[in-house]
């Protein structure tokens, strides 16, 4: 019985020890490939979306892509402010989705304003049902 004892236990302790430094090891080599991207590039992605969504003209598109910019802006200044401060973090960012959205409203149309929000809402709630299933992984 001793002699299982001698065995079993380093076996255990070893399974452990993998078991628990695998997930850690596995994200840091994901989120070390993955690099942030700056705020040109998260405007020029977002304009390239949106752009036959809305339906956006030649004189819209550069208004359209200058305003996320500027918001992905103060999105990455808000963030860096938060300091890891969820509640703060979430106050900025509802200020700066309602200047954008204030900002959008003077550029697009209308209809193209309704189609905006609408899609938003959709997204915002995607994301917020994605974050739920993974927090509670």
């Amino acid at each position: 019985m001793r002699s299982v004892r001698l065995v079993l236990l380093p076996l255990l302790m070893a399974a452990f020890v993998t078991a628990v430094s695998a997930p850690v090891a596995m994200s840091a080599t994901s989120t070390s490939t993955k690099t942030a991207k700056t705020p040109d590039e998260m405007a020029t992605e977002a304009l390239s979306k949106w752009k036959t969504t809305l339906k956006l003209t030649d004189e819209q598109a550069p208004q359209f892509e200058s305003i996320m910019k500027d918001s992905y802006q103060k999105m990455a200044d808000a963030k860096t402010a938060a300091a890891g401060d969820k509640a703060k973090m979430k106050e900025s960012m509802e200020s700066i989705m309602k200047d954008r959205s204030d900002a959008l409203s003077k550029v697009l149309t209308p209809d193209q304003m309704k189609t905006y929000e609408a899609q938003t809402k959709k997204n915002m709630s995607a994301a917020k049902k994605k974050m739920s299933k993974s927090a509670a992984k």
